[in-house]
């Protein structure tokens, strides 16, 4: 297959870039391609603009946005690596989503207003890295919540079956977590 790889860390020696790596060379030792966009590098705007609204028009989506686009459809598979700040995924993959993953491109809406899937990617994959502990995440209902977030945008909106989000706790203070975590990134490339 032929993956993108979304990849949002605006430092490139952080233990996030680590991660891509180790994952990306998974994925090539099992025989897979890829591009990455590495957003942060490549300066990906994430705010949503009023060009963006060409959306909703019919017009001409931005180049930036079309260019992201045009690396989407020349994919097999999704995976996106990125650390949880805040509960959440850094704005600048929201506003990829927000921006990317637009009407007419990602999804349709039907004559009952409910949203149809257009992407027909096999595969969507989030890689994201913690400060904190896993009882954190999963006793507040964090972990369930971005994963319900994750299905409803990718299934729920964009069509795609198969939704994954591995989460790798305590990555910010745990050198024997961060070493596994590093294993398991390789692993999930290489069993993509």
């Amino acid at each position: 297959m032929k993956v993108l790889v979304v990849y949002a860390h605006p430092n490139p020696q952080s233990f996030n870039h680590a991660i891509m790596e180790s994952f990306t060379n998974g994925l090539q030792k099992a025989g897979h391609t890829y591009e990455t966009s590495d957003l942060y590098a490549d300066g990906f705007d994430a705010c949503f603009k009023g060009p963006d609204f060409a959306q909703f028009t019919g017009g001409q989506m931005p180049e930036d946005v079309v260019k992201e686009q045009q690396k989407v459809s020349q994919a097999d598979a999704l995976a996106f690596v990125y650390p949880i700040w805040w509960w959440a995924p850094p704005a600048i993959i929201k506003g990829w989503y927000d921006r990317v993953l637009s009407l007419g491109f990602a999804y349709s809406i039907s004559e009952q207003g409910q949203p149809v899937g257009l992407l027909k990617h096999k595969k969507v994959i989030h890689i994201t890295t913690t400060m904190g502990g896993e009882d954190s995440y999963k006793g507040m209902g964090i972990e369930e919540a971005i994963k319900t977030v994750d299905r409803a945008n990718f299934t729920g909106i964009c069509g795609i079956q198969n939704v994954e989000h591995v989460f790798l706790y305590s990555a910010a203070t745990d050198a024997e977590a961060r070493k596994k975590h590093l294993d398991l990134a390789h692993s999930l490339g290489k069993n993509f």
